[in-house]
């Protein structure tokens, strides 16, 4: 696994990207933090540019791995967990 300290860091005034994920799986793949969808019976997987996101925020039905947890923590990345219904977020790191 490549480090994230060899990457040219983005100062978190510059970066753009806030994400609201909900049903669905964030997983660490080859080096990258994917979240995994599934439509009726095939898998899709997107990309998420850790390295110009400010923000993730998890609604429910999503869960999150030990490793994409650790890349995203390395890269600066403020992870918030929601509720459902319009709650305010309840946990972050």
């Amino acid at each position: 696994m490549e480090s994230l300290t060899d990457l040219k860091a983005i100062l978190h005034s510059k970066r753009a990207n806030i994400y609201y994920l909900e049903m669905c799986r964030v997983v660490q793949k080859d080096g990258r933090v994917l979240y995994l969808s599934e439509n009726k019976q095939e898998y899709q997987y997107w990309n998420i540019p850790i390295a110009n996101t400010t923000c993730l925020l998890l609604g429910t039905g999503t869960s999150i791995t030990q490793a994409a947890m650790r890349m995203l923590a390395q890269a600066g990345v403020l992870v918030g967990f929601s509720g459902g219904g319009a709650t305010p977020s309840f946990n972050g790191n």
